[in-house]
């Protein structure tokens, strides 16, 4: 048996492609081990890490080889490997009859890798993988740990499907029952949910809050000659103020509400809106996204594509003053975070419903603007935006920038994370992060706040 430990991570998205925010939560992973491994191996115990999704192929949502090229590529050169994992592909895939059985798959995997490592800890991402709660105990060498990132009580509201709430209800009461199972606390929100619509105890989470690989190439500002082209390949007007937007085509992100919120505006801001189609009828939506702009005389460029450059592009164009994120329902936006970043020096500010997540990520006035879910309270936050003066906008800029870095890091929540389940006896956790060790299942709330984190020195 090796002396190291292994690292499973389980998800459906960013392995082999990479369509939804879920995708960059694990790009972010694969780009934090490729950079970070070392470091991160030093503070919490020798690890190797595995990935396990289901079986790529035509059957993959927005299905990329280069995708599963890179995830191989930096788990292998670790001595890990990408696990796939069978499922019948001619069922439909998010259902909870498909996610049972990839969990069951996964667990599985975990169980092997247990024969060989020392401890495993297998983390299931978001609801497909949730299911790896009723396996945990069925091996004494690994432990489970949840990261959900939504609910469908939160994606699918008013009226969410019974069959994925009875998933989630399941696995959250398997999670309390089993030592050796824990949950995620991502955010204060989404744990706030979980507790009060589920029942998790508190006593199962782990912190490991959402975060950035803040020192990719992707998150950085473009030149303005980068951006410039790219604005005038699209089609984008110069000189005239931009709303931009990002997100799938799906009810809950909500980007109907801005075409409409737009329309007492049509005449003096652009929309730029990129509406990447999802795979089911919901595609059904960017027809009628693009029909409803020019029903109402908007001047609006809609991207049915997904190119990081084009949102990268977006925030950080001077003429954008808004980025519009005009959700139904969301629990942490990554779209918040990047912006923050990549409109640094200039850009935009972001605009978002003061609901769910976006008050953990925003606070009105500060670091970007907040808007009541009332009847036109939308329109009357892209009036408040445009109205910015350019001094106010740096200033809004420069704190969004400063609050992601320092709240951000995904190395650093990583290093944590590891350690509370790896850290040698020999090394006392208190001694690891600077200060006291909170007991393992001390809630986030009750746990001391880190003065130095593990990697801080990392550029």
């Amino acid at each position: 048996m090796s002396t190291t430990n292994a690292l499973l991570y389980c998800a459906v998205n960013g392995i082999a492609n990479n369509t939804n925010g879920i995708g960059r939560q694990t790009k972010t992973f694969l780009a934090t081990l490729a950079r970070h491994h070392h470091r991160l191996s030093a503070h919490t115990g020798a690890f190797t890490p595995y990935l396990a999704v289901p079986e790529p192929g035509p059957a993959t949502w927005g299905y990329n080889e280069d995708d599963l090229r890179y995830a191989r590529r930096v788990v292998e050169r670790l001595g890990g490997q990408v696990i796939t994992l069978p499922y019948d592909t001619r069922r439909p895939f998010w259902h909870p009859d498909t996610w049972r059985h990839l969990s069951c798959e996964a667990a599985r995997a975990a169980g092997h890798l247990a024969d060989r490592h020392e401890k495993v800890l297998a983390i299931g991402v978001d609801t497909p993988f949730a299911g790896l709660a009723h396996h945990a105990g069925a091996h004494s060498g690994v432990e489970v740990l949840l990261a959900l990132f939504s609910t469908a009580r939160i994606t699918e509201r008013p009226h969410p499907d019974f069959g994925r709430v009875t998933w989630e209800e399941e696995t959250i009461a398997a999670a309390n029952r089993h030592p050796g199972t824990w949950v995620a606390d991502i955010g204060n929100f989404l744990t706030r949910h979980l507790k009060d619509q589920y029942g998790l105890d508190p006593a199962s989470l782990r912190s490991w809050p959402s975060g950035l690989h803040l020192t990719s190439a992707d998150l950085t500002p473009p030149t303005r000659t980068e951006a410039e082209r790219i604005v005038r390949a699209l089609g984008i007007p110069t000189g005239r103020p931009v709303v931009a937007a990002i997100g799938r085509t799906d009810h809950t992100k909500g980007l109907d509400l801005l075409i409409e919120a737009l329309a007492p505006l049509r005449d003096d801001v652009h929309l730029a809106m990129v509406a990447v189609p999802t795979d089911d009828d919901r595609a059904a939506l960017l027809d009628s996204y693009r029909h409803r702009s020019a029903d109402l005389g908007l001047s609006a460029t809609i991207v049915s594509r997904y190119d990081r450059d084009i949102p990268r592009t977006l925030a950080a164009w001077p003429d954008t003053f808004a980025m519009a994120v005009p959700s139904r329902g969301e629990t942490l936006a990554n779209i918040v975070f990047e912006t923050a970043l990549w409109a640094q020096h200039t850009g935009a500010v972001v605009l978002a419903p003061n609901i769910d997540g976006f008050p953990e990520q925003i606070t009105d006035g500060r670091t970007g603007l907040l808007y009541a879910p009332t009847p036109g309270a939308l329109t009357a936050g892209l009036r408040r935006a445009l109205t910015l003066t350019s001094d106010e906008r740096t200033r809004l800029r420069t704190a969004a920038h400063r609050r992601v870095v320092a709240e951000r890091n995904a190395a650093e929540h990583l290093a944590i994370l590891l350690a509370t389940f790896w850290q040698p006896r020999t090394t006392p956790v208190a001694r690891l992060l600077g200060h006291p060790a909170p007991d393992a299942r001390t809630p986030r709330s009750q746990a001391p706040t880190s003065t130095q984190h593990p990697l801080e020195a990392t550029p």
